[in-house]
């Protein structure tokens, strides 16, 4: 706190500093639920999967909507229906019908049941205060339709923490982990004090319902929507979420536009959900939060010298981006330039000098030959 802001807060009340603090420690990941949308349709797969209503052999069918108990539900592409597709294109699709269709082959005792197993009944004992608890129907009042709109994710509100530890179970051989926001205590010199290990709670689908749901979650990125999450060399899986808020009771055009990525497919070490509240313009979160979960894993991945392999296909892209560095050595700085931009380079003199000169280029970085990304620079001494 800065010296106004202390002596704000000396002049409270016991009370009123609890509710400054309290606001002040907030974490709205832990704290704050919101409706997760299309996320959530990776637990309603799971579940189908674990309890064997389909398979990837299964073929659907979206008309653009689906009738339940009287009441038409809309896919979100009504206006041009993705026809005949398969369970992994329907998770690609984001096809709220499949997953109705899904949800009452279950039935609402089964689904809740898997709720109760994924955790998402309860608080997950995360150690940080201030946890929120998911808002759920009431199993006894939901009814078809209500557990038609939670199989796509509305009608409910989690926490980002209680969804993240669900689905990062399916990346852990379907066991669900006790969340944990510390590893261990260190003293001054480094050393530890007390350490934390890891807590097993349950195991909640079976492995090979774990392994097939990894698959489908990197077919999303591959293939589907989530293709703004994708880093050569590395397999990524995830799924996008948008959902619109709730308002007074009612659904308003203001959403929570979100992606929960995870990396790599074949061994995940890494789960991360992340949640933009209110974007503007584009709304779907394939647009706005792909891409920071991509950057976020782009950076940990590397930190975490997690080692790249890239497919042929990844190898031969990559190649078309990269262009070999001409030798400009010994030529002026007018034909030089002129050289690197049919190369589709840039360049940077160095010393720094007054351009609408001409001198001899006596050298260059990267050197003659070197393979770089087209636009890249180059740079070019002079002296």
């Amino acid at each position: 706190l800065d010296k106004e802001e202390a002596n704000y807060v000396e002049g409270l009340s016991d009370e009123e500093k609890l509710i400054f603090w309290n606001e002040m420690w907030r974490n709205p990941m832990v704290s704050d639920t919101y409706e997760p949308g299309s996320t959530f349709k990776l637990i309603t797969t799971a579940i189908a999967l674990e309890e064997r209503v389909t398979d990837f052999t299964e073929h659907f069918t979206c008309t653009g909507s689906i009738v339940i108990a009287g009441t038409k539900l809309s896919c979100w592409r009504s206006y041009n229906p993705h026809g005949v597709q398969n369970l992994t294109e329907a998770v690609q699709n984001s096809c709220n019908p499949v997953f109705v269709n899904l949800s009452q082959r279950l039935g609402i005792e089964k689904y809740y049941e898997y709720l109760e197993k994924f955790g998402l009944m309860h608080k997950t004992g995360i150690d940080f205060p201030g946890e929120g608890g998911n808002i759920l129907q009431n199993k006894e009042t939901a009814g078809p339709i209500g557990l038609a709109t939670m199989s796509y994710g509305q009608g409910i509100a989690v926490t980002p923490i209680s969804l993240l530890t669900a689905i990062s179970s399916l990346g852990n051989d379907g066991m669900l982990m006790h969340p944990r926001l510390v590893k261990a205590l260190l003293d001054e010199q480094g050393n530890v004090i007390e350490s934390f290990e890891p807590k097993k709670v349950r195991q909640v689908v079976s492995k090979q319902t774990a392994d097939e749901m990894c698959l489908i979650m990197e077919s999303v990125v591959s293939e589907g929507g989530g293709g703004t999450a994708k880093i050569p060399g590395y397999r990524i899986g995830g799924k996008t979420g948008t959902a619109n808020k709730v308002v007074g009771g009612v659904y308003v055009d203001d959403t929570y536009s979100s992606f929960v990525g995870m990396a790599p497919m074949d061994d995940p070490r890494l789960a991360i959900l992340l949640v933009v509240d209110s974007p503007q313009g584009v709304k779907f979160g394939s647009q706005t939060a792909a891409p920071g979960v991509k950057a976020i894993l782009e950076e940990t991945l590397r930190y975490l010298n997690v080692k790249k392999s890239y497919s042929e296909e990844e190898l031969n892209q990559l190649e078309s981006q990269m262009v070999e560095v001409p030798d400009v050595t010994g030529e002026n700085f007018s034909e030089a330039i002129g050289i690197l931009g049919g190369a589709e380079l840039t360049y940077v003199v160095s010393p720094t000098i007054d351009t609408d000169q001409d001198f001899t280029i006596i050298d260059q970085y990267p050197k003659a030959g070197e393979k770089i990304r087209k636009g890249n620079n180059v740079y070019l001494y002079w002296k």
